[in-house]
């Protein structure tokens, strides 16, 4: 997902919910628990992301597996 505006306001540390944006790999994240770079249970990026949105209630992320496509739609 190419974006033609350089990210404002990145971070590695994100809240429980998180839709990010992530400039190195042109994706965007759904952070909803730990990631390899975690400390604790706080999710973490790799690297700085930039945070649009946030998901409320994640319990129907918990299915989801590593590398699955999601689609992602507003209400």
């Amino acid at each position: 997902m190419p974006v033609d505006v350089p990210p404002e306001n990145t971070r590695e540390a994100v809240p429980v919910g998180a839709i990010a944006y992530w400039p190195p790999g042109d994706a965007l994240c759904l952070f909803w628990g730990p990631t390899p770079a975690s400390v604790d249970d706080e999710p973490r990026a790799a690297s700085g992301v930039a945070v649009v949105a946030e998901i409320e209630d994640v319990a129907a992320l918990d299915d989801v597996t590593t590398g699955a496509r999601v689609r992602v739609a507003s209400e």
